[in-house]
């Protein structure tokens, strides 16, 4: 699935964990609302960056007012010249802000793993190089889940993704799928609603009404938790992570 390369997004995102009666039900009632996205159905790929101390993702898991992700990411089974992105994630309160560029499979490997420069030259792209110097980021696990994409039929910005099938691997880590992933909660969707202003009220009475409250919840901050080998000399020290649900039903409403 090709993507258009927007290299900036800036807007209020907040994740809800639902089982599939849950799951099934919001989608009933946000139906008349919604529309599918032009990239409905796809396979996200993804494979995030730590350094050895573990640094982003503790300080992620401390919930901090500022924290960040550096990840590479594809929206089909890559081969050689299949469009990626790497892209950073900040989050500060509950803003988020994304900045990514595009390359070819084979030239992000090429620039990740064998540190062959990518022939895209802009301050996204420094940034990002600046980024894995500094903390010298290395991949640290590989995610691959099912996703489904809405957008609002009466607002300009809403976007609504529900994942699940949600997989992972802390070895051999690429793009790819090997058959060697471990399922992350075979009964888990993942509901995200990404506005770049305000939360439409009907979206705000479905989620009040069924009692669905934005969770804490990260993909990989619970894999971090539940692998020792990813970061094995530091992961004792590490706080118990759980997803929690938080007591507010979206994070800005009309």
């Amino acid at each position: 699935m090709n993507q258009q390369p927007i290299d900036t997004f800036q807007q209020v995102e907040d994740k809800y964990l639902l089982n599939q009666k849950q799951a099934d039900l919001f989608l009933q009632l946000a139906l008349p609302y919604l529309k599918p996205d032009i990239y409905f159905s796809y396979h996200c790929h993804t494979i995030y960056f730590d350094n050895d101390a573990a640094q982003l993702i503790s300080a992620s898991l401390s919930h901090p007012s500022f924290k960040m992700k550096l990840r590479l990411r594809t929206y089909s089974e890559p081969e050689d010249d299949t469009p990626v992105f790497l892209e950073t994630k900040k989050k500060y309160g509950n803003i988020v802000y994304k900045k990514r560029f595009m390359m070819e499979d084979r030239e992000a490997r090429n620039y990740l793993f064998k540190g062959i420069p990518p022939h895209t030259d802009n301050s996204t792209s420094r940034e990002i190089d600046y980024l894995i110097h500094y903390y010298d980021l290395k991949s640290k696990v590989y995610i691959g889940y099912d996703r489904i994409c809405y957008v609002s039929k009466n607002e300009a910005d809403g976007r609504f993704t529900l994942d699940r099938n949600i997989v992972y691997r802390t070895r051999d880590i690429s793009l790819h799928e090997t058959g060697n992933e471990k399922p992350l909660d075979e009964s888990m969707y993942i509901l995200e609603c990404k506005v770049s202003d305000r939360y439409p009220m009907w979206l705000t009475k479905i989620l009040s009404s069924q009692h669905m409250y934005k969770s804490s919840f990260s993909k990989y901050g619970t894999i971090y938790k539940k692998e020792e080998n990813l970061h094995p000399q530091i992961h004792a020290a590490i706080p118990s992570y759980q997803a929690g649900k938080e007591s507010s039903a979206c994070s800005v409403q009309f």
